[in-house]
């Protein structure tokens, strides 16, 4: 067995152990969470990367342009992948989410990205059935390489965003990104060889290996994050069964918004208990506008609305506003104090009268707040019957105008 078949071994072996993991854990949690979609979608790329490890098992030793076509194409089902997960990773991506359309909705960037590898798959082909030389192949090369270094620069951002809510040590963080960087280095190097084997032929070896030890990291990684979701789903899922250890604590009160004099976010609630006498306030402050706030100001808005909340993943939003109130406060709640269930219709125990919002102006600015308002825009049907029944403006545009409508009302 040469050096290069016992590191394909090990590539097929990773890749395909990683990606049942991750398939099984996607089983496991796929009716509770959004992010499983992202989770399947991974799990196809390590799949896909299988594929290519027992294809090129049967290659030469050096990449061979002959063969260019089929590795692209192969490549490309893995990139594919890749970033179909994109959107499904929660509070990452903001910022194309606010610049570009299309990136709003998964389904759609889903879509978008199957329809431009169809292209790409196209452009390969024919450029391979019409330029003989190993210009031709050379071109194939270096397209997919871009194409691959962006996905894995890409999805690489994504997780190391994500396991950072659980993995806080600076150390462990500057880890992470050195691997992320090596792993991403390695889509420019490989090609880079097999374009110019003649010259960069001494470091193959090495470039391999340094693959080899990214995809392992790259598969502990991303088996760890989602790991750690599989198990924030089954505390979710605890918490909603078990009675609630704070059954003799009601909340009274809620003041949320942005301080403008501290430029800070807060929340303050109002807890009454049978311990003490009157209302004692409880307030945490947030320097970073993260989802689980974005929720409590979601919810606040729905309340003053009289609006009752559904959506697929309401589990999920309600544990983490608990779990982000309870990280910073000197007071534990529960889902059982701050929610109504009404047959899986959800809204605040607190009257809407007790609820105040404070610089609402700013806080309909901001996109991740009319994100996640646009994403319950269905429960806010009464606010929307005229905007819906409107030709004259496009979807954004009405969702957009909804938003503003409820902002306006909520005043």
């Amino acid at each position: 067995m040469s050096t290069k078949q016992f590191y394909l071994l090990c590539l097929i072996g990773v890749t395909f152990i990683g990606g049942m993991v991750m398939l099984l854990l996607w089983r496991q949690i796929k009716l509770k969470s959004s992010e499983n979609r992202g989770m399947l979608f991974l799990s196809l790329a390590m799949f896909s990367w299988t594929i290519v490890g027992i294809y090129k098992y049967y290659d030469p030793p050096m990449p061979s342009l002959v063969n260019a076509i089929n590795d692209r194409i192969l490549s490309a089902f893995s990139n594919l992948f890749v970033l179909a997960s994109l959107p499904y990773f929660p509070s990452v991506f903001e910022g194309l989410k606010e610049r570009f359309t299309f990136f709003r909705k998964p389904e759609q960037w889903v879509n978008n990205v199957f329809i431009f590898f169809a292209v790409i798959t196209v452009v390969f082909t024919l450029i391979d059935r019409n330029i003989e030389s190993d210009t031709g192949k050379k071109i194939i090369i270096a397209i997919d390489s871009f194409i691959s270094t962006a996905a894995i620069s890409l999805i690489s951002y994504a997780l190391y965003q994500s396991i950072s809510r659980f993995w806080q040590d600076k150390y462990l963080k500057m880890f992470l990104f050195v691997m992320f960087i090596v792993l991403i280095s390695t889509q420019i190097t490989l090609p880079m060889i097999a374009i110019f084997p003649g010259v960069l032929k001494p470091i193959y070896m090495a470039a391999l290996i340094l693959l080899l030890i990214g995809m392992v990291f790259f598969n502990f990684i991303s088996v760890a994050y989602f790991g750690m979701v599989s198990m924030e789903m089954k505390e979710i899922a605890s918490h909603e069964s078990e009675k609630s250890k704070l059954s003799n604590v009601s909340i009274e009160s809620l003041n949320l918004g942005y301080d403008a004099t501290k430029k800070l976010y807060f929340i303050s609630i109002g807890i009454k208990s049978l311990e003490k006498i009157g209302v004692q306030e409880y307030t945490i402050f947030t320097s970073k506008l993260l989802l689980p706030f974005a929720n409590w100001i979601l919810f606040a808005i729905a309340k003053k609305h009289n609006v009752k909340l559904s959506h697929v993943d309401l589990s999920t939003t309600k544990f983490r506003m608990v779990e982000f109130w309870n990280k910073e406060s000197a007071i534990r709640i529960s889902q059982e104090n701050l929610f109504n269930n009404d047959r899986g219709n959800f809204d605040l125990k607190i009257d809407a009268e007790n609820i105040h919002l404070e610089n609402l102006k700013f806080l309909h600015s901001k996109f991740i707040i009319r994100e996640a308002i646009i994403k319950h825009e269905d429960c806010f049907a009464s606010l929307n019957v005229e905007l819906s029944e409107s030709k004259d403006l496009s979807k954004t545009q009405i969702q957009e105008q909804l938003v503003k409508k409820i902002f306006d009302w909520t005043k």
